[in-house]
This record gives structure tokens, sequence and C-alpha cells, in this order.
């Protein structure tokens, strides 16, 4: 409650009200209410409580006033000086209300309440919504209020002769709207007719008259229905509001019709159906239903969204409006286009009937959603979605704030359960054949799809068949003639998306069907209903035909899951499906193109293989047949650009191996070598499908793949080289060149030639430079003979005399090195902005690289074995390390790093008796790599090198970490190969205060390994260098290092017999030679000594105790040092003052 309270006391303070919004849409000044006319007593004592309020106390003579706590003035007094009520402020004035002495306490109260009633009648709105929220809390929490006669002193504060004409008035009636909400919140307390009929009465009173204070008074009406029960509302609420409300409709307005709405809606049982019915139309033939929606329609303004809640649930619900609710729309559709203000009324009124629409008027919904109205709905959608946020008016605003809860609504009958299945198709049906693509229009992301997600097979069957009638005649032929072709590639994406429905799953005969749908229209071309025809009928474009094909494609790869022998069943029942299709005339004449020479050779190898009798019974052959199968069919896609030469090198793999034939020399690649290569040259290709069948694959290569395969993938990581081909590197080498010495293109005639010919472009670069390089020698010349010009003596530019320079002289000058400075700058400039062509072949190599991380993450998943995790960490670090501060590489760079996570919490699979000796030089590399990376340029000059070089040491550390404490046996870890290789890391860093190492690598150790058996021998290392021939800074990092990690420790840890000595051997060094400098030390080895995580706690209390006594001895020294110091001083003020 935020604000100032001005005198509360006074019937000119501010206020008003926070309770209905069309309040605050009447602007008032400041003004004093007229108090009414009192007698002179009541005058005098009306003055003695502003001077109390005020602070002049004045002792009363004799009466009630002699009961009020003194106390409470105080109290409301800090409410008028302060600009923020607290809630300590409340709560004072709440435990003094509370107190046990009732007569004084009602006095009290009596007093407060009768203030604040007044302040609610004041002309700051801000105000009025404080106090009316002070007095609902005074109601909840101090007992025997609703014994107070509140009514009365609302009638005597704020007096209203009828309906309120002038201003005051007005300010007085909201005040008494006000009061009455608060004492309707003990609606359920009251006990009395007389507490409720008359709030009511006075309430319902106001219905009439000013906008704001109708909509105030039609809020507090409906909502005190929550907490008013339905027998004490019929015997003493209904009668008292029947007697305005219940009239025709012609005699209702916006809020008395709300209210009726709103009794039908909370006490049904009261006010039914057919009584509403009756009082709205008396007369039997009931056509006026106009009437009752001119109504709504004839707002200036958007109201309250509860109100077009409680109408549109009265159209939706109820079995007997079905007339009502054609009438609505047929209505609303005539006056569509009135204002924002109808526009809004149509759109929330329609959102609550589809919300409370009831089961069994389903149809009504569909008709609804047939209806022209909600073509206008759409287009309504497709303006909001399109209008700019920028410079629009708040109702504007606020309208595409309603087509967003609209969009919200459609989705929720949606996913209610309760809807029907054929209702939601027939529902969707109905939209798309208004718009085509229903995400063009709505502003929630993937709209459709999310629709589409909550059918089931019937519902997904029945769109698919409108996909493929609307493919046929697309939506909004009237547009251009570039429109349908759009229209019909949005047909077919939401056909792919149903037929990736999980639901399609269990009915993969059904799922069949529509994919030979899909295929007939991408091979041939098509009519309505998708049947072949001769070309002159087709429907559907040549993009649209390549686009089914290539969802064909894709869809086979997915409906697998990853299941090889589904996709090679599959693939299987596509080439026996085509060859039977295509034997026919009639479908061979309807084909869309004639196979090129590579297509028709893939068909040949296809047709070879399908006549094949060998049935695969070995897995290998599978894999390699499945490859056969998806190259040769994806060559019929647009999107496929491998070479034909793949499949005869699939065939021969294939017929070597089903002969078992060994390889003719060993130079010759195995298969298995032949198929990696293959499935790198396929992550080439940039279809999505291409990517999820490379990695199907793999998993099912991984048995016959070896360290050696994953060499040749891991090549293909190598950021020093371009797995792509030569070109990149011999243009980046020229590049180089030219940025270095300028002379690249002299020097390497020969080794450019081939590129020159294959390449035009660089010919006109290079001719564009000359005539530069000319044009700049020409401009130089230019400055030369301006510089000579300025002195006719002189010969060179050095020797001019610029005071003797002639004005014209000087322009002519600047203006030749403006120019000359503006062709080296764009010079420049071209220099360092790559080609599209380099830019096209960059963007390629890293989303190649990119998807290369993907086989390589799967191979580590698959075989964990040490050479596999030792190649791909050392490689995907180095990667890593390169692209870290590249904003070009940034998607390989987090490609990269989540591999590494992935990586270091991998566990190893050792073989017997295996050498871990590989993982100490891995480990070597791994700091060879980092440190080469840190004192690169690329890291050491960006702007932000410290935050690169922490990130790379705690992915180095990381990586140390999972590799020591796996490379050692658990048994035994100081004879195993790591730990020689700790010691050595912790001997290079101990010498001098500064060292290049760190101790980073160890606490990584503590932290994402404290479970590691060797942790225990490791902190006895560190203690073991905790003496003095060790220097101070570095014991100092040790006892930081232990002290930050000694909760990760177990208890065997702290409770080692080395630990211990170590520990009690420093303690003791220390205390003995200590100087003032090695109490920082003894204060951190005091907090490792923790006696609770320790075994041996006796040694640990005399080493803690020890320390303690030497620190108590430390501290009194310098306590008597410091006395010693200040004693002369002190002696000699004493004498100075003496003298004085």
């Amino acid at each position: 409650m935020n604000g100032k309270l001005v005198k509360l006391d006074s019937a000119d303070c501010d206020g008003s009200s926070d309770e209905g919004s069309d309040h605050d849409n009447e602007q008032h000044s400041e003004l004093k209410v007229k108090p009414v006319k009192a007698s002179k007593k009541g005058k005098e004592a009306k003055k003695t409580e502003d001077e109390e309020s005020n602070g002049t106390e004045k002792k009363p003579q004799s009466g009630p006033e002699n009961k009020i706590d003194k106390r409470v003035f105080s109290i409301l007094k800090n409410f008028q000086d302060t600009t923020n009520i607290t809630s300590k402020m409340l709560q004072d004035l709440v435990a003094l209300l509370q107190e046990d002495s009732s007569e004084k306490r009602n006095a009290t109260a009596t007093y407060v309440v009768k203030r604040l009633i007044r302040a609610t009648g004041a002309d700051n709105k801000e105000t009025v919504a404080k106090v009316g929220s002070i007095i609902k809390l005074i109601i909840r929490n101090v007992p025997d209020v609703n014994e107070l006669d509140l009514l009365d002193i609302v009638e005597r504060e704020l007096p209203v002769n009828g309906q309120p004409k002038k201003k005051e008035e007005t300010l007085a009636a909201v005040g008494q709207v006000i009061t009455a909400s608060s004492i309707l919140e003990l609606s359920q307390q009251l006990s009395t007719e007389r507490e409720l009929a008359p709030i009511y009465a006075k309430l319902i009173g106001y219905m009439k008259g000013r906008e704001y204070l109708m909509c105030l008074s039609n809020n507090v009406i409906v909502e005190s229905f929550a907490t008013v029960p339905e027998k004490r509302f019929a015997t003493d609420v209904w009668p008292v509001l029947k007697q305005e409300i219940s009239k025709p409709v012609s005699q209702l307005n916006l809020h008395t019709c709300d209210v009726l709405l709103a009794v039908h809606d909370s006490y049904n049982n009261i006010l039914t159906q057919d009584q509403l019915m009756a009082i709205l139309w008396p007369k039997k033939i009931r056509l006026e239903y106009s009437e009752l929606f001119k109504i709504y329609f004839a707002a200036p303004k958007m109201y309250d969204p509860r109100i077009y809640a409680r109408f549109g649930k009265f159209l939706g619900t109820a079995d007997k409006n079905a007339k009502i609710l054609e009438s609505w729309q047929n209505y609303a559709y005539e006056h569509r286009s009135q204002n924002i203000a109808s526009k809004g009324c149509i759109f929330k009124v329609t959102k609550h009937l589809i919300i409370s629409q009831n089961n069994a008027n389903e149809q009504q919904l569909i008709d609804l959603f047939a209806s022209p109205l909600m073509d206008f709905i759409l287009d309504e959608l497709l303006a909001a979605k399109t209008t700019s946020a920028k410079n629009q008016k708040p109702l504007t605003m606020q309208f595409r704030e309603i087509c967003q809860e609209f969009e919200c609504a459609v989705i929720l009958l949606f996913e209610n359960p309760a809807t029907g299945d054929e209702t939601k198709a027939r529902i969707l049906s109905n939209l798309l054949r208004k718009r085509g693509n229903l995400n063009e229009l709505a502003t929630t992301r993937r709209f459709t799809e999310t629709l589409l997600n909550t059918l089931k097979y019937g519902g997904l069957k029945i769109l698919f068949d409108l996909y493929a009638s609307l493919l046929a005649t697309p939506v909004g032929v009237e547009e251009p003639q570039d429109n349908g072709a759009r229209n019909q590639l949005e047909c077919v994406s939401q056909m792919q998306a149903i037929l990736q429905h999980p639901e399609l799953d269990a009915n993969k005969k059904e799922r069949w069907s529509m994919l030979k749908t899909i295929l007939t229209a991408g091979v041939c071309h098509v009519e309505s209903g998708l049947k072949p025809c001769l070309p002159a009928a087709s429907i559907l474009s040549d993009s649209t035909a390549d686009r089914c094909k290539t969802i064909f494609i894709g869809l086979l790869v997915r409906s697998c899951h990853g299941d090889i022998k589904e996709l090679c069943k599959d693939l299987r029942k596509t080439v026996e499906f085509l060859k039977k299709f295509l034997s026919k005339t009639e479908n061979t004449n309807a084909q869309r193109h004639a196979p090129n020479e590579d297509q028709q050779q893939a068909w040949n190898v296809l047709e070879k293989l399908q006549h094949s009798d060998d049935k695969e019974s070995n897995a290998s052959d599978q894999i390699i047949e499945v490859l056969i199968l998806f190259v040769g069919l994806a060559q019929y896609t647009s999107c496929c650009q491998l070479q034909i030469d793949i499949l005869n090198d699939l065939m021969v793999c294939r017929n070597m191996k089903m002969k078992e034939q060994k390889m003719e020399s060993e130079e010759d690649p195995s298969w298995q070598e032949v198929v990696t290569d293959i499935l790198l040259q396929l992550l080439l290709e940039t279809a999505g499908h291409w990517r999820e069948f490379t990695n199907i694959i793999v998993k099912s290569m991984l048995p016959y793949l070896e360290q050696v395969h994953l060499t040749q993938i891991l090549q293909r990581l190598d950021m020093d080289s371009n797995p792509l081909g030569e070109d990149e590197n011999e243009s980046s080498s020229d590049e180089n060149e030219n940025e270095n010495e300028g002379e690249g293109e002299s020097n390497d005639d020969d080794n450019d030639s081939s590129a020159d010919d294959d390449d035009n472009s660089e010919d006109e670069d290079e001719d564009a430079a000359t005539l530069e390089d000319n044009a700049l020698e020409k401009l130089r010349d230019d400055v030369r003979q301006a510089l000579q010009n300025g002195d006719d003596g002189a010969s060179e530019a050095s020797s001019v005399d610029w005071n003797d320079v002639a004005e014209e002289s000087g322009k002519r000058l600047d203006e030749s090195l403006a120019a000359i400075f503006k062709m080296r700058s764009q010079a420049s400039q071209r220099k360092k902005r790559p080609t599209k062509s380099d830019r096209i072949h960059s963007t390629t190599l890293l989303h190649f690289r990119v998807r290369v991380l993907d086989l390589v993450e799967v191979f580590a998943n698959k075989k964990p074995t040490m050479n596999v995790i030792l190649d791909v960490l050392q490689c995907v670090f180095q990667v890593f390390c390169r692209t870290i501060n590249d904003k070009d590489q940034r998607p390989l760079q987090h490609a990269s790093q989540k591999l590494l996570a992935k990586l270091v919490n991998k566990e190893i699979i050792f073989e017997d008796a295996q050498d871990r000796s590989q993982i100490i030089d891995a480990i070597e590399e791994l700091f060879a790599a980092t440190n080469s990376a840190l004192e690169a340029r690329q890291i050491r000059g960006a702007p932000n090198s410290h935050e690169l070089q922490q990130q790379l040491t705690m992915w180095r550390d990381k990586c140390f970490a999972a590799l020591i404490t796996q490379c050692s046996n658990k048994d035994d870890v100081e004879n195993s190969v790591a730990w020689p290789l700790l010691k050595e890391k912790l001997n290079e860093w101990l010498p001098g205060r500064k060292s290049k190492q760190s101790l980073s690598s160890f606490e990584t150790i503590f932290q994402f390994k404290p479970t590691w058996p060797g942790v225990s021998q490791l902190v006895a290392l560190l203690v073991s260098h905790l003496n003095l021939t060790t220097h101070p800074m570095k014991r100092q990092i040790i006892l930081k290092l232990l002290n930050a990690q000694k909760n990760r420790f177990k208890s065997t840890v702290h409770g080692q017999k080395a630990v211990i000595q170590g520990l009690e051997k420093y303690a003791k060094d220390l205390m003995e030679s200590a100087p003032a400098g090695k109490v920082q030390e003894l204060r951190a080895l005091k907090q490792f000594l923790n006696p609770a995580l320790w075994d041996t706690k006796e040694s640990v209390l005399t080493i803690s105790k020890s320390l303690e006594q030497f620190l108590q001895n430390e501290n009194t020294e310098k306590r008597k040092s410091t006395a010693g110091d200040d004693a002369p001083v002190a002696a000699k003020k004493a004498k100075q003052k003496h003298s004085a």
C-alpha cells in the first residue's frame, strides 16, 4: 500500500477506488465534500475530533470521547504523514483495536472506522483504494466490528440524496460502494435481513447514472455472490434485486443484464433457464434477440472480461439456446466492423462460448467454426499478427492480446479430453478450408501442429484426406498464381506432420498406404484425389512434387525408429511398389520426369539387387544392402548431390563380402573403410534425414569397426586441413600471402592456373584491383603535383612552405587526400570481406564437422575402450581449443563442449592387464594443447582473454581428473602410472613464489571425483609439503585448498597416520619459529582441524589446543606492545594538562 494519505478526518481527504476500472476514466479535481447539516452540538463534536486528529488534544469534559484510546490519534497521524503505509503500522492499528477492554475497543473502532469511511469519499483513487483495504483488514481481524452500525455511519458521513448529480455526491456514492463491498465480506456472519437487504438496495440503486458507478456497483454485487449462501440469497437478496433487474431485455442496460446472468450462473436453482428466458422475452414469440446483442455491441469500450464470459457461457451452455447462438453469429457478422470495442466483444464472447461448450452441443461448435463469423475472426487474427507493436494505441494492443487469448482457447478446446476426436477433426477441417495455413495467422508457434498432436488415428485420417483434397483445390485460388504453390507446400508439410504422429506407429498398414500416396504425388503428374494423370491435367507444381519425394525418403528413416531391419524391409517394399507401379503404361506416361543417366543407372542397380535371391543372414550384408537401397532411391530427389560411383563401390563391397573374398593386396581398402568413407560423404548432404540415416548405419556397424576406422573419422576434425578438398587450402594460403607480403599471386601462378580457368570471377577481381592500383597511382601523382604547386621553387613535397600555399591549392590537396584514403579503406574492406563462395564453403565445412561429432559421440558411447576414449578426447579437445574464440565456429564450439562434458563422465572399459601408460601420454598432450592455445594470439589478444583462459583451464582440468582417476588401480594407487605424474605436477608447482603450473588440477579431482581411492594419498602428499622449506605463499594455497574441500573428504582421509603426523610436525614448527607472519597460516590450519571429521580426535584436540594457546599468547603480546607504545604519549598529554 504505497502512497500518501491526507487528513483522514476531513471530508476533503484524497481518495478513490480501484474496484471497477471505469472509475479511473473520470478525472476529478481537489474538492472539499460539503458536510451534511448538523446541529451545533454535532459541529462542536466534529471540531473536537479534528483537533484531536491534528495533535491538539482538547480534554473532553464528558461523553463517549473519553472511552477512545488516545494512542489511535498518533497511529492515524502516521498514516497521514507517510507515503508508504507499512505492515508494521497496520499491525499496530489492529493490535490496538484487539485489546481486551471491549467498551473502549468498540469506541475506538467506531471512531477509526468512521474516519476511514469518510476518507473513501475523497477525490484520489489511490487513497480510496488504500483506505478500502484498511477497512477490510479491520473487519476481518477486529472482534465485534460487525456489531457496529456501519450503514448508519455511511449514511451520516457520506450522504447522497437519490441519484448522485453533483460531483460531491458522486464521490460520496463511490465511498458508499467501497464501504458496502467491505461489509459484504461478512455476509456469511451477518444474521438479520436488515444487514444485507439495505446494502444491495443501495448498490442496485446505482445501476443507473454515471458509467463508472454502474461498473463499480456491478462488480461488487457479482463478486458478493461467491460469499452469500443460496438460502440466504433467496430470502434476503433476490427479492431486492428482482425489483430492478427482473425486466424484459428492452428495459435493461449492460450492467443490469450482466447481474441477471450472474444470478442465473451462481444460483441456477433460484433463477432457472426457463425463468430467465421468460424474464428477458415475456412474449411467447421470442424473435427480438438482437436487442440483447445490441446491449453488448453498443458499449463504447471493452469492459471487464467477466462480463463477456458470463454472456458467452449463457450462449454456449444452455441446450435451448441453439436459435440464440445462431442469431448471435449472424448479428455479430453483420456488425463486425463497427469499432475495436465491438471486435473485442466478438472475440471475448466467442472465446468463452468455446470454453464453456457442453459435450452434448458439439455440433454447435462445429457449425460455429464453419460460419462466416469465423472468416472475420481469422482475418482479424492475421491483421493482429502483422500489426507492429510500435506506435500503436493502447486499445489496439489490448485487442492484440485478446486475439492471442482466442488462440489459447482453441488449443484448450483441443486439449480437453472431453472433446471428441471426430469433433476436433471436423473443427480443424473447417478452419483449414477457410485458411490453408493457420500458422501464418496465429501468433502461437506451430499452431497447426499443436492441434494435430491432440488427434488420434481417426482424426488424423480425416485431416490427411482433407490435405490431399486441398492439394487439388488450394485455398485462395483468387489470389496470385504463386500463392497456390505456397499453399501446396504447406499442405504437404502438414501431411508429413501427420505421418510422423506417434498414433500411426500402431497402424503401419494405414501409414504405408498414406506413404504411397505421397510417393505417387512426387513421381507422377496427379489430378484430383492424387491419382496419376497426363501432364496437361496435373495439379501439383514441380517444387511440390520434389518436396513429396524428399518427405517420403525422410519418413522411411524416421518411421523405423533406428531399427535397421525395419528400414531394410520398408526400402525393399518401396522398390517393389515402384517396379509394379511403373510397369503400367498409364503410370509411365504420367511420370513427371524421364530418368537421367545417373538415375537410370541407380535403378538398374536396385533392380539387380531386387532380383538377387540371397537372403541376408549377416548383419553386415544387411547394412550394405540398406545403403544401396537408400542411396539409389535418393538419386531421384533433387536434394541429393551424391555421385553414382558410390553405388558401384557399394555393390563391389557387397559382392566381395557375399563371396567371402579377401582383398587382392594389403593396400586395397577393406569394406569397413569404404563404407566409413561413404558415410562421411553422406554427411555433406543438407537434408535432415541424411544425418539420421547415417547415425542408424553407424550404430549398426559398430561391431565391425576398429580403431583405424575411428581414426578415419577423426581426420575430418583436423582443424589444420580441409576434408572437403584442396581448394580452400589453396585459397587460404593465397589470402595469407596477400596479407603478409602482397606477392602471393606472382609466386603461385602455376598452382592457381587451374583455379583461374574454373572461376572467371577471380580474373574480374584481379582486373578491378589493377584498375584500382592505377587510379591510386594517378591520385598520388596529383597529390605530388599539388604539393609542388604550393611552392614554385621547391622540387619536393617536404620543402613546401605551408604558410605560402594558396587556399585553392589547399582545398585541392584536401580533396585528393580524402579520395586516396577513401579508396584505400574500400580496398582494405574488400580484402577482408569473403566472397559468397567462400562463405558457402565455410558454412558447409562447419556443418559437416558438427555432424562428424555426432558420429564420434555414437562411437564413444557404444565402444568406450581406452584407445577410443583417448583418441576422441584429444581430438575433441583440440577442436574446442581452436574454436573457443571464433564467432564463425560457434556451433562447432558448442558441439565440442557438449561432447567433452559427456566424455569426462564416461567410464573407460579396460582389457585384462592392459597397459595404461597411454593415458599419461594423452594427459601430456592435453596440457601441451592448452598451453599452445593460451599462448595463441587468438586468446591473448581477445578482450575477454581472462575468461577464455579460465574456460580452457577448467576443461583441461576436468579431462585431467577424468583420466587420472581411471588410469590407476583401486587397490594400489601409489604404484600406478598416475602417481608419478601427480608428484611431478606438484613438484613443478612448488618451487618459488610463482610458477606456470597451478593446483587447479588437484582441486578438480577433489571436486568431481571425491570418491576416488587416491584422494587419501593425494591429501597426504599435499600435507607432506607443509613444512618450512616450502614457500609460505604455497603453504597458504595448500591450506586454502584443503579447507575448501575438507567436507568432501571421507573421515578415513582425515584420520590417516601420515596426515596426522604431518600436521603435528607442521604445527610444531610454526609455533616454535612463528613470527607475526605465520598467524594467518595457524588460523587456516586450525580451521582445517575439525574434530568432528576426524577419527583420531585426541591428536586433533592436542594440535587445536596448542594452536589456540599460541594464538592467545600472540594476541596478549600484541596488546602489551601496543600499550607500551601508547604510554609515553599518554604521560605527555597528562603533563600538559596539569601544567595548563
